[in-house]
């Protein structure tokens, strides 16, 4: 049940990514609007991520999930409204990105949390794979049907859908049989917060782990978004067209990844696992950057949407088995900052293409992101030793 309302979460979160650029721009007209719209989903993410790991250990997770697709909804459906009545302004489109962004750093780590929580400690990887396979497939779904329902029923339809889908989201939770959790609040949140990150930072299997599962948001994710639309335009000749298939082909890779992981769900060397997943997405971009053909760069996007959710699940269920049972939220919390990094890393990546040129910079970025990966293992025992029987 939870699986499934997550569905039609992911659905309604990659439908609207996809459907507010286009209103964006069609609205203002403006390449730098729209970068800015689109750029201010981070702010939450960063500011208020750990606040939402407190809340999501010291409150009832079914209502905090509950509350998050209902704000979503009610949002989504808001937005949908003033498109039709065409009252849209600027201040609406920052305004509607940033309470969407809130809504996910509300939701997500009291849904991870649970999901780790429904099943045996043994298949907690596994569990964290399929949700990876959920929001993988609908990563791919998701974009090409945003364009289907714009056509179809118009801008402000296919924001009344999206709300539909988090309402539906909502309802799923309650049919969710979620363990009590003894919960003691005796101090204030604010110093539970500070507890979270201290505890992350001074303990060296978390601190390696949350180092792995960043650098490739930071180093190699940006270059999706950030050079992919170059190679597509002007490596490859392929147009909007071929953007499109290259993001796709990252998107079924990304489903492919998430079987893999579950069929590795119960291997024993969780740290090895996540190391090799970091490299063979340094390998899959270096072939996009050496490829001379098209279908040889879509090949190589498979690859690289493959390692990035093997090491997601791992990365994921680890993170939560290390931590102590009442820090769970807040370390889960930490995942939700991951994909801010994102923005920071279009800033290096873009820069660094105008410079030496796309092919170059895919090389460089790479290849810093593998040497990393390399050094963090040869510094962190606990990461080299990390093993899933240890926490059975």
């Amino acid at each position: 049940m939870l699986w499934t309302g997550s569905l039609f979460s992911y659905a309604g979160q990659w439908i609207q990514q996809a459907s507010i650029g286009w209103v964006v721009y069609e609205i203002t007209g403006s390449g730098a609007l729209l970068g800015a719209v689109l750029g201010v989903r981070a702010i939450p993410m960063l500011l208020l991520a750990p606040f939402a790991g407190v809340a999501a250990d010291r409150y009832d997770r079914r209502a905090l999930m509950q509350a998050g697709q209902i704000m979503a909804a009610a949002v989504a459906a808001a937005f949908g409204a003033a498109l039709a009545l065409e009252i849209v302004s600027t201040w609406m489109l920052f305004a509607f990105t940033l309470l969407m962004g809130t809504t996910y750093v509300l939701d997500r780590p009291a849904r991870f949390t649970t999901a780790f929580e429904l099943v045996p400690r043994e298949l907690g990887v596994k569990a964290m794979a399929l949700n990876t396979v959920g929001f993988s497939l609908t990563r791919v779904l998701g974009p090409a049907l945003a364009g289907y329902l714009i056509a179809w029923v118009g801008a402000a339809g296919n924001f009344f859908i999206q709300g539909l889908l988090y309402a539906a989201s909502a309802a799923m939770v309650l049919r969710v049989s979620i363990p009590r959790r003894t919960v003691a609040r005796s101090r204030s949140a604010w110093s539970e917060m500070l507890e979270g990150l201290r505890y992350v930072a001074h303990d060296p299997a978390m601190r390696a782990l949350v180092a792995l599962g960043a650098l490739p948001f930071f180093l190699m994710v940006p270059i999706w978004g950030t050079l992919y639309p170059i190679y597509a335009k002007d490596i490859f000749e392929a147009g909007p067209q071929g953007l499109g298939i290259l993001l796709t082909a990252v998107g079924a890779g990304g489903t492919l990844g998430g079987m893999i992981a579950n069929a590795l769900g119960r291997a024993e060397r969780q740290g090895w696992i996540q190391g090799a997943s970091v490299l063979a997405m340094c390998a899959a971009l270096a072939g996009v950057a050496a490829s001379d053909s098209f279908a040889a760069a879509v090949a190589f996007s498979v690859v690289a949407g493959a390692g990035e959710m093997v090491l997601a699940a791992s990365n994921m269920a680890m993170l939560q088995m290390s931590a102590p049972e009442d820090m769970r939220g807040r370390v889960s919390s930490l995942m939700q900052v991951y994909p801010a990094l994102i923005s920071l890393g279009a800033v290096v990546a873009g820069p660094l293409a105008e410079l030496a040129g796309v092919r170059a910079a895919t090389f460089g970025v790479a290849g810093v992101a593998a040497a990393s990966t390399v050094l963090l293992f040869a510094v962190s025992p606990q990461l080299r030793g990390l093993k899933l029987s240890r926490f059975h």
